[in-house]
């Protein structure tokens, strides 16, 4: 996992699917949790969730991307 500063307020984050599900599984253990005790929190987190899972979605839709150190060096100056 990588963490750098993108701006003020925005952590760009890269990471492996593995370590993006750990941490989706426990934001749905924690909202899970949360429910019972602050309705405000757990709709806040389950805000958060619901637009993870239009972004997975968006990801389904669309192919993967190629790193540019797998293209042909001729199709990377095109």
């Amino acid at each position: 996992m990588r963490m750098d500063w993108d701006r003020p307020g925005v952590v760009r984050v890269t990471l492996k699917v593995p370590e993006l599900a750990a941490l989706v599984a426990g934001a749905r253990l924690a909202a899970a949790a949360l429910a019972a005790q602050s309705a405000e929190q757990a709709a806040e987190l389950e805000r958060v969730l619901s637009g993870f899972e239009r972004s997975v979605a968006h990801l389904h839709r669309s192919p993967p991307m190629t790193s540019p150190a797998s293209q042909p060096r001729d199709q990377l100056l095109a």
